[in-house]
């Protein structure tokens, strides 16, 4: 009767080590999965870009401006890792006035210049940021962190009306000294920005675990394996710029600078990098150890399809 009591236990304590066993793998299957879709969403948002800030100066800079925002992500815990311009298609939903009316339009209408420009564009310009935010143990977020992403598009709900957004200024508008895309700032007159935001993803892992590895290891800078300058300076610029192998580890990004030199500008590459972790930290979840569900780095290189007064 021992014996018996003693091999049914063994038994069952062997089924439930192989049932959590399962449980983890699944856990961090479901995480690597996640991981790989919202890089994959990452590069294909990139893909669309124009122009891509390199200059921690400027980050900086649209991230205090945009600091009127409520939905601009700005928490002490919250790190800006990618900004920049995309191109967003609007070929197929042209204001009727404007295929139809232009014609009427008086050259001091504000809708002739915008009618002209969507004529000739047959697009709008959205400002993207990526951001991360350390998870402070809210059950609804049970990771360590999760990723971010802000937009600040042209136009309010349906092109076909013509409402520009709160704050919006439109980088290539030549009728604006101030606008521009490498010294972007809003325009306040429209009243203080209004974009949107969402969370791509949760189960980014801890910012500030180690990652001894290139690019942030490499021996001079970060990033400078990709590409030096004759004076043997990075091409590249680790974003956020206080990347290192013991901070802002998780999701980080090379950003090749939009002039080369000062003769030419050309298309703009981009290496974005981004590792989960599928600890849990809510109370009653199957857990390893925090260091065993780290889950290996995933890496992406895309290369910037437009680019601002290209020349050959």
């Amino acid at each position: 009767m021992v014996v018996s009591s003693i091999i049914t236990s063994g038994l069952l304590y062997l089924v439930m080590e192989i049932m959590q066993v399962d449980r983890r793998e699944a856990s961090l299957d479901q995480v690597q999965q996640d991981m790989q879709r919202a890089i994959d969403y990452i590069r294909d948002d990139l893909q669309q870009a124009l122009y891509v800030y390199s200059d921690p100066a400027d980050v900086e800079r649209i991230e205090t401006s945009l600091q009127d925002d409520r939905n601009f992500p700005d928490r002490a815990e919250d790190t800006t890792v990618l900004v920049f311009w995309r191109v967003d298609p609007i070929e197929d939903n042209l204001p009727t006035v404007c295929v139809d009316g232009h014609r009427n339009f008086d050259d001091s209408d504000p809708n002739f210049a915008q009618c002209q420009s969507l004529r000739v564009r047959q697009a709008s310009y959205t400002l993207v940021a990526y951001v991360q935010r350390t998870n402070d143990g809210n059950r609804n977020w049970p990771g360590q962190s999760r990723l971010i992403r802000y937009e600040l598009s042209k136009y309010r709900g349906n092109t076909a009306n013509m409402v520009i957004r709160e704050g919006y200024r439109d980088p290539a508008n030549l009728g604006d000294s101030e606008s521009s895309f490498e010294d972007w700032t809003p325009d306040l007159t429209r009243g203080n920005p209004s974009g949107s935001s969402a969370a791509l993803v949760d189960f980014v892992d801890n910012p500030t675990a180690t990652l001894n590895r290139s690019p942030l290891s490499d021996p001079t800078e970060p990033c400078s394996t990709y590409g030096t300058d004759a004076s043997g300076n990075s091409l590249y610029q680790v974003m956020p710029s206080a990347a290192t192998t013991t901070d802002h580890t998780s999701f980080f990004a090379c950003v090749r600078s939009p002039d080369t030199d000062s003769e030419e500008r050309t298309n703009q590459d981009v290496y974005v990098f981004l590792r989960g972790n599928a600890y849990d930290a809510q109370p009653g979840a199957i857990n390893m150890a925090n260091s065993e569900s780290a889950l290996p780095i995933l890496e992406t290189r895309v290369l910037v399809r437009g680019v601002v007064d290209k020349r050959i």
